[in-house]
């Protein structure tokens, strides 16, 4: 992301994607690591220029996080011959047990799979006074990486498309997949992805604690504002919640 912004910050085009192989300093969101190896998975960052409000930049967090859900199940439900094909539309035959394989969404914007992680979407932008400037969309999906040699915590919450699939899935295919799902959603901005992002989510209903700064909220998940803000109802009242990490209960 540290790249993609260094071009921004000279006046690049909307729409550069800068690719990584792997991440030797990849970080998630409270500066968290993120299991990389080299030559496994998808590590990528989107300069985008939109022309939204500063409120408005958790929506994009929002499509990232649906795009990759869209093309993970698509990966998933397919055939593995038809995962490997870059002219497959996946209207072919599904492969049987797919749906077995649940993608969810983690408030607020994590992928799911089974309940582990398979994706995270980080949002970094730059603002003008009240004006947005550029955002970089960084997204990292574990495709075909394999957690044998990573640390225990990262084996216990993560996952793959290959560990969930059984067989190795072609990055090339799910990168173009991934970019034409983003830029659908992208193209229908300054449309609210509220209500879908919501439909996804797996958070609300829930009794959650959250690490907010310094102070850990606890409390039920009741509903997503529209730029993204968590409401919990906490037994002091309603809490609204704009940047924090779920932890388990």
């Amino acid at each position: 992301m540290d790249l993609c912004r260094a071009y921004a910050a000279h006046g690049a085009d909307e729409g550069l994607v800068v690719l990584a192989d792997e991440q030797t300093a990849g970080r998630g969101r409270a500066g968290r690591a993120w299991y990389s190896p080299p030559g496994q998975s998808l590590y990528l960052s989107i300069l985008l220029r939109p022309d939204l409000h500063p409120r408005q930049i958790g929506w994009l967090t929002m499509i990232g996080a649906l795009a990759v859900c869209e093309i993970a199940e698509a990966t998933a439900s397919a055939q593995p011959a038809d995962a490997h094909s870059r002219t497959s539309t996946l209207s072919a035959p599904l492969r049987p047990g797919w749906d077995a394989l649940q993608f969810r969404l983690k408030w607020p914007n994590d992928v799911l799979l089974n309940g582990r992680k398979v994706a995270g979407v980080l949002v970094e932008s730059s603002l003008i006074g009240d004006r947005l400037e550029y955002a970089v969309l960084g997204i990292g999906l574990n495709v075909n990486t394999l957690f044998d040699d990573a640390p225990e915590e990262v084996r216990q919450r993560a996952t793959s498309l290959r560990e969930a699939l059984g067989y190795a899935v072609d990055r090339d295919v799910v990168l173009q997949r991934l970019l034409a799902a983003f830029g659908a959603r992208y193209a229908m901005l300054p449309t609210s992805p509220l209500a879908d992002y919501v439909r996804h989510l797996d958070t609300l209903g829930r009794r959650v604690r959250l690490q907010v700064g310094d102070e850990v909220v606890v409390g039920d998940a009741a509903r997503v504002e529209d730029d993204g803000a968590l409401v919990v109802m906490t037994d002091s009242g309603e809490r609204i919640v704009t940047f924090g990490d779920l932890l388990g209960l």
